[in-house]
């Protein structure tokens, strides 16, 4: 513990700039792990932690498929590295804080879940109940890592509402909806045509139609509601950090929809799920941050004043 204590402590700085490659990075693993599935390459390594008998690195006779599944291992190896580094970080934070600990701790540990559930997949041929789990664990890694990188910039101290009730509820419920099109999707990536390996893969045994039209559903709700929290952010009074985390969602969600129209009028091309999936990640980080920023730290809150705040807030919530 001696030798512990004599590595030098890290800036929030420092810290901040780690969360948010994070965020980056684990980003990007959810859209390579699509583009795994997609290219067929889902057992391009036909067993794991190896690749093949008694070797980690790819063979030649597993051709393309083999390279693009050996280096998506390869990139979570990296991303892993990173998610060990942000608790150790944490730990030497000039000023170390609980929350910042254990969420960092959280995410380490959920990443470490990631690793097993992904070799799991493998070993029982890409069941899709697995991959859905894969991916649906990828969104609770994200929802830890956005909310670390939201907190790594706030002061210390508990989160106080800086937002009308309505405002609030408002991105709960938008929250839970887009997690909602999320389950629903890997619902329909499950039933539909893109199994993740050139062979015949288990495919859920619903109706593609219904699934879809479920997915699609839900999909609109949720436009609904993001054009009703973009109508209201502005004139509710919410704060500037929601309001361009709302606008920017619009764009998003908006784009997705039309991608989501466009794949299965078009017979789910390859190129335009993997679009899919790269958006709707974007979508969910998007969601959480306009969900974040509904809140402020009380330290932030005592600094800044808000004396705007306490004049549109009730009585109530402000004294909260």
């Amino acid at each position: 513990m001696s030798g512990w204590k004599k590595v030098p402590t890290v800036s929030p700085t420092v810290f901040s700039l780690l969360t948010r490659i994070s965020v980056a990075l684990l980003a990007l693993i959810v859209v390579t792990g699509g583009a795994v599935r997609l290219t067929g390459s889902g057992l391009g390594c036909p067993t794991w932690p190896t690749c093949g008998d008694n070797s980690f690195v790819t063979r030649p006779e597993y051709s393309a498929h083999g390279w693009i599944e050996f280096g998506n291992r390869l990139l979570t190896v990296a991303v892993g590295l990173v998610m060990l580094l942000l608790p150790l970080v944490s730990l030497r934070l000039a000023e170390r804080r609980r929350d910042l600990v254990a969420l960092s701790f959280g995410l380490w540990l959920g990443f470490l879940g990631q690793v097993v559930l992904g070799g799991l997949t493998v070993l029982f041929k890409l069941h899709p109940a697995l991959v859905a789990g894969h991916f649906l664990l990828s969104m609770l890694l994200l929802v830890d890592i956005v909310v670390l990188d939201r907190r790594a910039r706030q002061g210390p101290g508990p989160v106080l509402p800086v937002a009308r009730p309505e405002l609030l509820w408002l991105a709960r419920v938008l929250t839970l909806v887009a997690g909602a099109v999320l389950v629903l999707g890997t619902v329909a990536t499950g039933t539909g045509p893109h199994s993740g390996d050139s062979s015949k893969a288990r495919r859920f045994g619903f109706d593609i139609t219904t699934v879809a039209q479920l997915h699609a559903d839900a999909a609109m709700v949720l436009v609904g509601l993001v054009i009703a929290t973009v109508l209201a952010v502005r004139p509710g009074g919410a704060p500037a950090e929601a309001v361009r985390a709302s606008s920017a969602l619009a764009a998003v969600v908006i784009a997705q929809a039309g991608v989501g129209f466009t794949q299965y009028f078009t017979g789910v091309p390859v190129g335009l799920v993997e679009l899919h999936i790269a958006g709707a990640t974007v979508l969910w980080i998007l969601t959480l941050r306009v969900w974040l920023a509904m809140k402020e730290s009380a330290s932030a809150v005592g600094k800044k004043g808000h004396h705007h705040d306490e004049n549109r807030l009730p009585r109530s919530t402000v004294a909260r």
